[in-house]
Parts: C-alpha cells; structure tokens; sequence
C-alpha cells in the first residue's frame, strides 16, 4: 500500500507439439476424484526453505525454459522486446522537485538501473542532459543481497536527500538506506533500517516515522508492521518515541506527513484492523493521538489548506448531510477535530474517482466514465472551493485514461499522461492557474494500428449483471483473443496502450479483451463490493465465464482460442473460471495467483485480505471458499486446457506455493501445465530488463502455441 504524501515519491516497476515432458519427481498421485484436503500432500510447498521445495521449483522453471529455447521464434521474441524495452525515444518519466527532472533508467550497461537527473529546462527541451546519481548494482556488496531498487524518497524541501528502499530478490521487504544525491554517498550515521516490510517515511530534515517489520514481535499476524515510532536523526532505535502499537490482528499501520503548500504540515496515522477498515488519527505536536471520527472505509487521499480530502467506499450520515459512496469530499481539520464538509463531487451512474492530486491551490482528480478517463478540478479560495475550468485535453484519438503522474511541490502545474488501446502515450503539463495544456512528450508507436478497432460489448453474468468488456483487434472472425481481468480490491482496469501486445498479438490477426468484471473499481465501490467476500467473491469467475462464453456467442472468437490472463488476485479469478467452464477456454496464463482459498490466511500477507475474501476458517466462508479455490475443483477425469504459471520464491506477497500447488495438481489431472519461476522479480516482477522481456515473451510463445498463432 502506498500513500499520497507529499514528502513520497514511490518509484514502480513495471506486464505445434502439447506434449509436455516430465522429469520433476512428484508423489504418488491420488485415488481418482478431488483432491482430498486431509491428503495435501502438496503442503511442503508452503516451507520455501523445504529441499523439495526448491528442486521442484527449480526443476519445472529449467523444463520450460528448455521449451522455450527449443522455440525458433523465443530468441528473437525476446531481442525484439527488450530493444523496445530499452529503446532510448521512449518517454522517461520523471519526477520533478526543484527545476531537476528525477529518473530512473535501466538498459543494457545497467541491467539493475541507475538513478538519474537533468535539468527541467534540458527535459522540456527534448535534450536532457543526464547525471548519473547511483547505481542500484553498487549496493548489492554493501547490503549483502541482490538487491533491485524499490522506491526512492526524496525530502521535498531538501530533495537531494532521499530515503532508499532497496528490495532483496526483488519482493516487498526492503532495506532502508538515507543516501545523499549531492554527495552520493550512503549518509554516516543516517537513518539506515534492516529488511522488512517496513514503512519508513519523512517527517522532517531530521526526524522519520518508522513502522518497524523486521523482527517478528513486531509484525501484524498478515506480516505487516504493527508499531509506529518517531525517530530523531541521532537516535538509536531503541531511544525513539513509541506513539502507537495495534494488535496482532490487525493488517498494518502507518503513518506519514502532508506537506501542505498553504500552511503548516499535518502529521497523520492509519490504524488499518482490516484491508479496507481503518481509523484515522492526527498526531499532535506532543506525540499524542487525535482520533478523527472519519467512516472507517473511507481513504484520506490529500490535504489542502487545512481541509482533508476524503473518498467515501460507503454512504456518510453526517451533521444532517447524506454523502454517497464513491463521493470526494473535503472535510475541514483542526487539531483533530472535524468541521465542516463539502462534496467536491458526487458519481453518476457509470462514473468513479480513479486518483486524487493537490497542488498549491487547487485539487485535481481523475475520473472514470464508462472505464474512460478524465480530469476535474476545484480551487480553494479565501476558505471557500469552487469549480475549476480546465481546458479540453488536447488528445489524437480515441479517449482512454488520464492520468496524473507528477506534482511538482510548491506550484499549480500537473503532469498528465494520457493513452488509449491504439494511441501511444502522450505526456502533458497543466497548468491550472492559466489553463494551459503543454505537450512534452509522444511515446513513439510500437505496432501498426491498421485495421484494428475498438468496440465495447457487454455479457450477460449467471445473476443476470451487464458486464462490459473492450474487445480490440482487426474484426476477423474468430480470431484468437487474449482475455485480461483483474477483479478485485477495487482496482480498476483501465485501456492502456497495448504496446508489446499490440507489436506481438494484435498486429499478427490476435484480439486483446479487457473484461471489467465485478470486484474491479472501474464503476465506483459497489462495482467492488458486488463481488467482495465469500459469499460474493464468485461473481468475478462467474462474469469472466459470461465474456468468454459471450465472444464465442457472437463468433469473435471460438472457445479453443480463447486464453484467459490474470495476476495476483485476477490469477485467482481466472484460475477459477477455468476451473469451472474449461470447455470454454483454450488456454490460461495464471501469473503470481492465489489458487488454495482454504490456507491462503496462512501464507505470507494471505492474512490482510480477509475483507476481500473471507474467513475459510470459520463457517460459513469455508464452505464458499472450497467452491470457489481453483486448487480444491481440479477433476482427474476432466480434460483440461493447456496452462502456463509463474511465480517466483522472493515472491513474500502471495506465497508461491499457491503456484506450486495448483501446477503439480494440473499435472495430476494430466494437464499440460508449464511452470515459468525465475529466481528474482518479486510479486511485482521487479528485475532486470532482460528477464521483463524473458517473462513477457515467455507468455506470447505459450499463447501462439495453446490458441493459434495469429
């Protein structure tokens, strides 16, 4: 989880023969049936460290490889992608503080990346004059680790000094380094933090807010840190002031500064006893905890002159006011007592908030409508806020998302990157004291878009929902279609340039489809809750079934070149449809997934995502749970489609084994399952650009050979 500070920048890192030959040894399989929960003889895959563990891994990982490189067509794939992966005229994206353009860059010199900076005025030039300020390699020696770069957090005020967090192996706990860019040197005597799920974030020139998470007494029972403590620059951990511990139960805490450009700072806490519950405090000057009286669903997204901005997941009684769900409001702070509220904006059918931004006097916030993206805005004045007036954006082609990428502190001025399936993206600047776009950059086009279009249709759930999905392609008659879907915790999926997918799929005759299915957040909180909990959370299989079942229906595609995609939770949500109408797919590419929904509390952060999912240790979940676990509703006597899987073992988010569990069951089944689980990359797949442009052609490959070339 990350927080809208703006003391935080958060750098990301990002997408013939079925014969399979087996030579992993696996234990005896199992009578004829399902798969016996009292006989998981699959379990040691949850001990990592286990020797079995790790030769199986290992093992399926090199027999795919091996297939792979059997492939004429993988080699140059690979070539093809990481050139467009490190070709020079695409867009770096920076951050600014202080007229200096912050980026980092990874090619074939600096496979692990480099952390870099030019002037503003060479950037807007299109001529960045670029210094080097770190290599992330260089650190791999000092902490004793292969270590990929996680974020960077720069003190706004002083921005050559940052807070590194420096990730072993690529996952979610890092290392905590203070690093001084005008020296480049790791500080002496710094604010240093060993490695963990920490959240480590500026206060002050010398003062952090420290969630510990590297010593177990420590941690939430969902691996996240449970104490928050101030530290003083010159302190030992030991001497800094404890300011609050939550139970074991609870998912996470942490706490961060806005640094507002109309007036003083704000010290906030976060008290999070589930994944969407949490309270809200002020930290007051002494150290002491100001409770805030905020709907405990609600996310504090910003913080302008005083008022908070608020956006509601459920409906708000408040002083005689009815604030509905989905809504933005601003609601005044002081000294940790609410005032007054106004609702910046109220959603209509069909439309949702997708980002909040502040900037020295104004608010912006992109939009969704109908899964299309826009931008609004509301300027406070003399205490009062009023409706901006904002240009058209100034876009070629068809409308897709907007989104806000950079505020440089102190100023009016956005930074807006805008795409669509077919249209490169463009980034812009917006002024929004005189209302004025600028283009900076036009990311250069990866695949010809001729022929191809765009057309939204919509597919009828069991319970009889209108799904809507975005079907992109050339209009050829069954036609093989990739089907990506996520579907869970609100995160919508939006229509991004399809790049690589676009180079390698649409242009060779593929389809792309992007099903927004209940559990996404791309129509607001009740499009997420529809399919939130045990009870609900099958919803998300049952519409990603009605989208395939749907193109086949109008013969966009027959149901054997269908191959359905998804990661994470969406790997979860695909895993289950095709666990439940195999007959309807040709293929499925299960990427970091959830697959065993009866253990996967137990299982590295499984724990916070019991608002999501439910409880499979208690009835009735447990119950629903079983019908829903893709890993319990494999049938040996059902033929299934061929599978790829990926994960990897530094992945400390969603446990590897519900990966290594779910492929040593399809094999089972007989199934032809390959298994792709390199050593490093994380749940986030933060690696070199070289093995980013291995996975990615890795899947290409599997889907020309499962559903056609096309």
């Amino acid at each position: 989880m990350q927080f809208k500070s703006r003391y935080t920048f958060q750098v990301a890192f990002l997408f013939p023969s079925r014969q399979y030959c087996y030579n992993a040894r696996l234990p005896k399989p199992p009578a004829k049936g399902y798969l016996k929960m009292s006989a998981d003889r699959y379990a040691v895959f949850e001990n990592l460290n286990a020797p079995e563990t790790v030769a199986f891994a290992a093992a399926e990982h090199a027999q795919t490889q091996a297939w792979l490189e059997s492939r004429p067509d993988y080699e140059p794939l690979c070539r093809d992608i990481l050139a467009v992966l490190q070709d020079e005229q695409q867009i770096p994206f920076c951050q600014e503080h202080r007229a200096r353009m912050y980026h980092f860059y990874q090619s074939d010199e600096f496979p692990k990346g480099v952390y870099r900076v030019c002037s503003a005025a060479s950037y807007r030039a299109g001529l960045p004059e670029w210094e080097v300020l770190f290599s992330v390699a260089d650190f791999d020696e000092l902490l004793g680790a292969d270590v990929y770069l996680d974020g960077v957090s720069h003190l706004v005020e002083q921005p050559h000094k940052v807070l590194l967090s420096l990730s072993p192996g690529g996952g979610d706990a890092a290392f905590t380094l203070e690093f001084d860019l005008e020296t480049r040197r790791v500080v002496e005597n710094g604010f240093h933090f060993p490695a963990g799920k920490n959240h480590i974030a500026w206060r002050d020139e010398n003062s952090v807010w420290v969630c510990p998470a590297w010593d177990e007494r420590q941690l939430t029972s969902s691996g996240y840190p449970r104490e928050v403590w101030l530290l003083r620059r010159g302190q030992a951990f030991e001497e800094a002031q404890p300011v609050l511990q939550t139970v074991p139960e609870s998912v996470w805490v942490h706490a961060w500064r806005y640094l507002d450009a109309q007036g003083a700072p704000v010290d906030l806490l976060e008290e999070s006893r589930g994944f969407f519950s949490r309270q809200y405090f002020q930290v007051a000057s002494d150290g002491s905890l100001l409770p805030l009286g905020l709907p405990e669903n609600c996310e504090i997204c910003g913080y302008l002159g005083g008022w908070l901005l608020v956006l509601l997941r459920h409906d708000w009684a408040r002083a005689n006011h009815a604030y509905a769900a989905g809504s933005l409001l601003a609601v005044k702070l002081n000294k940790g007592v609410l005032g007054q509220a106004e609702c910046l904006f109220a959603p209509q059918a069909g439309q949702s908030v997708e980002g909040v931004e502040t900037t020295r006097h104004f608010v912006a916030a992109t939009l969704l409508d109908n899964v299309s993206g826009s931008l609004k805005a509301w300027r406070l004045h003399q205490g009062q806020w009023q409706p901006a007036e904002i240009p058209e954006l100034p876009l070629e082609g068809a409308a897709g998302v907007v989104e806000i990428i950079d505020q440089p502190w102190g100023g009016d001025v956005l930074y807006i990157a805008a795409s669509s399936f077919l249209s490169p993206l463009t980034l812009y600047t917006l002024d929004l004291q005189r209302q004025e776009w600028c283009v900076m950059r036009r990311q250069p086009a990866q695949f010809d878009p001729a022929g191809c279009s765009v057309r939204q249709f919509h597919a009828i759930s069991a319970d009889g929902e209108r799904i809507p999905y975005y079907y992109v392609g050339k209009g050829q008659e069954n036609a093989p279609a990739l089907v990506y879907a996520y579907g869970g915790f609100g995160v919508p999926e939006l229509p991004h340039y399809l790049g690589i997918i676009g180079r390698h799929w649409l242009a060779r005759g593929g389809a792309f489809v992007l099903a927004n299915i209940r559990g996404g957040g791309e129509f607001g909180p009740a499009w997420h809750t529809a399919a939130q909990g045990a009870t609900r959370k099958h919803k998300s299989a049952d519409d990603l079934v009605a989208v395939a079942q749907d193109l086949a229906a109008r013969s966009l595609a027959a149901p054997e070149h269908i191959a359905l995609q998804g990661g994470s939770n969406g790997g979860l949500v695909c895993a289950a449809a095709y666990c439940r109408a195999p007959q309807s797919i040709g293929a499925l590419v299960c990427e970091v997934p959830l697959t065993d929904m009866l253990r996967y509390p137990h299982l590295s952060a499984g724990a916070s995502w019991l608002e999501e999912y439910g409880n499979p240790d208690a009835e009735p979940d447990r119950g629903y749970l079983k019908k829903l676990s893709p890993y319990h509703n494999l049938h040996n006597r059902q033929p299934y489609p061929p599978v790829l899987i990926t994960t990897n073992l530094s992945d400390d988010r969603v446990h590897p084994a519900h990966a290594l569990k779910f492929h040593a069951r399809l094999r089972e089944t007989g199934a032809q399952s390959r298994l792709y689980a390199p050593e490093a990359g994380g749940h986030t797949g933060n690696a070199s650009q070289e093995e980013v442009a291995a996975e990615l052609a890795a899947v290409l490959i599997f889907l020309m050979q499962a559903v056609g070339k096309p």
